[in-house]
């Protein structure tokens, strides 16, 4: 009896002593094969590099958590969380959220995953009327967009692009993507001097709507 107690001690302490399944460690990226669906998943839909649902929800977490403590009082976000194909894995609108910064949210994370690169990266791209002008109907067919403000950022481990985040609604909608994706998967925002160049019209500041 004693050595069945010493037995169920030892596997609760290895137990407690084990890493959490889906966190990463400060700079560290996640693995890939922890931030996908499971292979059970891909052998039904033929496709394996997609963010699994627990992973995206624990980025929707991260960023309402954000979202509560930023400085300067409370934030209000719409937050989603896409698969590469575009179809919504994780979404969340925060209580204030007006319309336009749902649409807005939506549509930034569709451009991440349709110019594979941050929606702030196109606005430097594009920084004229004219050059934006000429885009916005761009991937509407296929159900993507171009949009010209902070706020949408894909989601790359491994040099595989596995989803996309979209931020709207608030004035930290950035910075909330970056702190959501270094939490949860240890994805490093770019340095200030990478994502800050340009001022081109519709920068909306670090978010904007």
């Amino acid at each position: 009896m004693m050595r069945a107690f010493l037995g169920t001690g030892a596997a609760i302490a290895v137990a407690a002593l084990a890493p959490p399944p889906a966190a990463a460690q400060g700079p560290t990226p996640m693995p890939l094969a922890k931030a996908v669906v499971s292979n059970e998943v891909a052998a039904r839909t033929l496709f394996k590099y997609q963010i699994s649902s627990p992973v995206a929800r624990q980025i929707v977490d991260a960023c309402v958590e954000f979202a509560r403590n930023q400085q300067g009082g409370p934030g209000n976000y719409a937050i989603f969380v896409l698969a590469p194909n575009g179809d919504i894995v994780d979404a969340h609108v925060m209580d204030g959220v007006v319309p336009i910064g749902v649409e807005t949210g939506l549509m930034k994370a569709r451009t991440a995953l349709y110019a594979r690169s941050t929606s702030r990266a196109v606005a430097e791209r594009f920084p004229t009327v004219e050059g934006r002008l000429f885009r916005t109907d761009l991937g509407r067919d296929q159900g993507l967009s171009y949009y010209f403000v902070p706020g949408g950022v894909p989601i790359v481990l491994e040099n595989q692009l596995i989803g996309a985040i979209g931020i709207g609604g608030g004035n930290m909608d950035e910075p909330c993507a970056y702190h959501a994706l270094q939490k949860v998967l240890g994805i490093q925002p770019p340095p200030p001097a990478a994502e800050g160049r340009g001022a081109g019209p519709g920068r909306g500041g670090p978010g904007g709507q």
